[in-house]
């Protein structure tokens, strides 16, 4: 095998895992949303509410056809359709990134999948109930009724904050470049002549 097709061979795994770690972190995060909503819909009443942790959280089911936090309310059909841009403009930019073999940091992985994640599971709720079910509600002071879905984009933004603000830098996904790095290594090794 060539340095070149050696080269290749590691862009192509450290592209998948990349690829591997914001599909898990995407499916974990809506997985997560669509279980937590269905069990909120089971078990709660609509807008009656009951403690969770004593002082901090309780559950409050509502319905929202506004974005996160009920931003947007008055207009479900336009908060959908930019719902539905940004996601897939996110899912392309992540995927176009990869695929031109960019390093992505884990953590900047990660909050884009959850990001991902929590809109699919917000988009979900839009168009089969028409609005997004909330019911978590912050006991503490006046907040709006919330979701799992929220919570995971809110964590995605802060992951990708941190990881853009290059606290994340020793994280990076760089199978290719260590790779690369012990692949110049032995040819150096190769290249100088043993002492006998």
């Amino acid at each position: 095998m060539t340095e070149e097709q050696t080269s290749q061979a590691c862009a192509k795994r450290a592209a998948a895992v990349s690829i591997t770690i914001a599909l898990l972190t995407v499916a974990a995060s809506f997985a997560l949303d669509r279980w937590s909503k269905a069990w909120a819909l089971s078990n709660l009443t609509l807008h009656n509410s009951q403690p969770f942790i004593d002082g901090f959280l309780k559950f409050t089911l509502t319905t929202n056809t506004g974005a996160a936090f009920s931003l947007g309310s008055n207009n479900g059909g336009f908060m959908t359709a930019t719902a539905v841009v940004l996601t897939a403009a996110l899912s392309c930019w992540l995927v176009s990134r990869i695929a031109r073999g960019q390093s992505v940091v884990i953590l900047e992985l990660i909050g884009l999948g959850c990001i991902i994640g929590g809109s699919l599971g917000n988009l979900t709720d839009r168009f089969t109930q028409g609005h997004v079910t909330d019911f978590l509600e912050f006991a503490f002071f006046s907040f709006p009724v919330f979701n799992v879905a929220d919570t995971f984009i809110n964590i995605g933004l802060g992951l990708v904050l941190i990881s853009r603000l290059g606290k994340g830098d020793g994280e990076d996904v760089k199978l290719a470049e260590e790779s690369k790095s012990e692949q110049e290594k032995e040819s150096t090794a190769a290249a100088t002549p043993e002492k006998s």
